[in-house]
């Protein structure tokens, strides 16, 4: 009856299912051997109280094998598992059954239980991995984000007799770098190199090279190209990108130009857009702009293709010196050569021309985006919106938010609604702000210390110092700490409205020797609002 509910797979998936490198799978099983698996498996998911009375089959470990191949999922299987070596059962378990459900719990993420398991395979069973299994191990535990884990496993290669395979460790050391433990990876490098555990490759190098650059430790890097010799390795275009934008984000790019020259003189490993680009935009971080030109000139020259990426960053640094004239000739160039713009030029643009003061300029680039149905970004619109506000084009400024508020795909920022309620506040507009802070709120867009902080000086301007003080409890109550502008300039609004008592309290709150909940009576705070003059 049991062995109607379960199929058995073809062969060759049985035994194949999990065939780590360098390891081979165990013989195929005779066909009595397949029936007790199936009969095994069946028993586990249908009825595993059942288990105990195959004791008097004895299977062999083939058999085992085969019927934990069968399970359904890695629970069934490590339910089976267990059942099978119990002391109920007592079946020696083979080194092939423990890889496959270790390989099978995680791959289901459950890596804890994978752990468990390969401790009681090394340490019960005396099985231990080879380079393969343990890369493999390694690796499922680095993409599950625990790195000391995969650190603690590949540390013991050399007492399970085998080496560690360059790709876990890069891995691993990668993973460390795009989790901000970049010294913890180049440690790592040093000492397996040292203790001989491995061998690097050239992605070795290019993965401890970045990792060395983003600490800013470029002479290091530099150091580290001239031992990859010693290894039988050769820097390649990775390397030396990661090496040239190393040199220009610490504003070495006059040594990072060098490079880029050194390639093309050589001509063995040829420089890419992406190697040219970080020199570009190295120059234009340091506004030189006609060093950045002339980069791109000798780019274009070789016949490397800019990409979109190299005309933003030459739009961007134009912008920002001021030359909108140069940016859109840029922008042409783009157009010219086919490239499709996209959200980050048309901001570049915007921003340049907002920073020229230029802002029918911008708009006019605004309109244009829609031509290329490209979408403004949250970056966008606080570009145009906060330029808007400093030309005291609230109107122009509202309808924008308003066409914010109606994108579902952008989670609005309190830096975007600011510079409108602060321009509403200094125009004494002070009930349509506190309407942009509830739309603000219903957005789900939580307000900072500049919102609170414009909100109660506006309230105070227009002399409803009460609502200012209610802001100020709220502003501390939410979790946003007042800083010493706002708390002196709220108390030079209550000392000239004569509110001494609450000045007091409002300091006892910014000491953080009170809370705002210990509300302080004062005759005066109770009274009518009084105008004051900041």
């Amino acid at each position: 009856m049991l062995l109607r509910h379960h199929t058995l797979p073809p062969r060759h998936r049985l035994l194949h299912s999990f065939s780590p490198k360098g390891h081979q799978p165990p013989p195929p099983p005779h066909a009595a051997e397949l029936w007790i698996a199936k009969a095994l498996a069946s028993a586990a998911f249908l009825r595993p109280h059942s288990l105990p009375a195959f004791r008097g089959v004895a299977p062999s470990p083939l058999a085992v094998a085969a019927a934990l191949h069968l399970a359904p999922c890695a629970d069934s299987a490590l339910r089976l598992f267990d059942a099978l070596h119990s002391p109920s059962l007592s079946v020696t378990p083979s080194e092939h059954s423990y890889r496959h459900v270790i390989a099978l719990l995680c791959r289901s993420g459950r890596h804890g239980d994978a752990l468990r398991l390969f401790d009681q395979m090394t340490d019960q069973s005396g099985y231990f991995p080879d380079a393969g299994f343990l890369s493999f191990l390694a690796c499922s535990c680095t993409s599950a984000g625990l790195l000391d884990g995969a650190t603690a496993f590949l540390s013991k290669a050399s007492q399970y007799g085998c080496s560690i395979e360059p790709y876990a460790c890069n891995r691993l050391m990668n993973s460390f770098i795009d989790h901000g433990r970049a010294l913890d990876a180049i440690a790592l490098f040093e000492r397996w190199i040292q203790e001989g555990l491995y061998t690097p490759d050239v992605w070795s190098f290019n993965v401890v090279i970045k990792g060395v650059c983003r600490v800013g430790d470029v002479q290091k890097a530099l150091e580290l190209v001239e031992r990859m010799d010693e290894f039988g390795c050769s820097p390649d275009t990775v390397t030396h990108n990661i090496l040239v934008d190393g040199l220009c984000r610490v504003k070495e790019v006059n040594k990072g130009r060098e490079v880029l020259r050194r390639l093309q003189r050589d001509g063995v490993c040829m420089p890419n857009v992406v190697t040219c680009t970080s020199v570009i935009s190295g120059y234009c971080k340091a506004g030189r702009m006609e060093d950045a030109m002339a980069v791109y000139n000798d780019m274009v020259g070789s016949g490397i293709t800019p990409n979109v990426v190299t005309y933003n960053v030459l739009i961007n640094g134009y912008g920002k010196a001021g030359d909108m004239k140069s940016a859109v000739g840029v922008y042409q160039q783009m157009m010219l050569r086919r490239c499709p713009p996209d959200v980050v030029t048309f901001s570049s643009l915007i921003d340049g021309y907002c920073r020229c003061g230029q802002l029918d300029g911008a708009t006019g680039i605004w309109k244009e985006m829609a031509q290329f149905h490209i979408q403004p970004n949250v970056y966008t619109f606080s570009i145009i919106i906060h330029s808007l506000c400093k030309q005291n084009r609230s109107e122009e400024a509202l309808g924008l938010l308003r066409e914010l508020n109606m994108r579902a795909d952008i989670a609005p920022r309190a830096f975007i609604y600011n510079p409108v309620i602060d321009i509403l506040c200094k125009g004494g507009k002070v009930d349509e702000a506190n309407l942009i802070l509830m739309d603000m709120e219903e957005k789900g867009c939580h307000p900072d210390k500049y919102t609170y902080t414009i909100l109660i000086i506006g309230h105070c301007m227009k002399g409803r110092i009460s609502e200012a003080i209610t802001f100020f409890h709220k502003m501390v109550e939410t979790g946003c700490y007042p800083d010493n502008i706002t708390v002196n300039s709220f108390i030079s609004c209550l000392l000239k409205a004569g509110m001494p008592s609450e000045v007091d309290h409002i300091m006892l709150i910014a000491s953080g020797r009170a809370s705002s909940s210990q509300k302080v009576s004062s005759p005066l705070s109770q009274s009518l609002d009084i105008s004051v003059a900041v």
